[in-house]
């Protein structure tokens, strides 16, 4: 058992983390695994509770279920966060762009930066 103590996480933030996973100009899934999880760590370290669908990319057996089962997947998730965090290249990803105006319209608050939300002592939730 380890003498730290627990993390306290914020109780009014639960973060979706939006950004490319499939492998697209010149970035692979590995690529675009590794840089969601950069971002899914600092905000566990910031005390900020996240999903990253992007963890299910890193097992091969996650192409074999169909992209739209995914995407309902997510906005289901999406439906229980209070925001939506913009990954780099958001914006080059179908379903990331799909996710954001998911969001929008069901009035989640949608950053381009984690660290935004880390910056923030408390932060307006819908």
């Amino acid at each position: 058992m380890s003498d730290q103590a627990a993390m306290t996480f914020r109780p009014d933030v639960f973060a979706y983390l939006s950004g490319p996973i499939t492998a697209k100009d010149g970035y692979s899934v590995e690529d675009n695994v590794a840089a969601a999880l950069k971002v899914y760590l600092a905000c566990v370290r910031a005390g900020l509770a996240c999903f990253c669908p992007h963890l299910s990319g890193a097992f091969p057996s996650a192409f074999e279920v169909p992209y739209e089962t995914w995407i309902a997947n997510d906005f289901a998730i999406i439906d229980r966060c209070t925001h939506v965090v913009l990954l780099p290249r958001w914006e080059t990803s179908r379903g990331a762009v799909r996710e954001r105006a998911y969001a929008l319209e069901h009035g989640k608050l949608v950053v381009g930066s984690a660290m935004f939300l880390c910056s923030q002592t408390t932060v307006d939730a819908p």
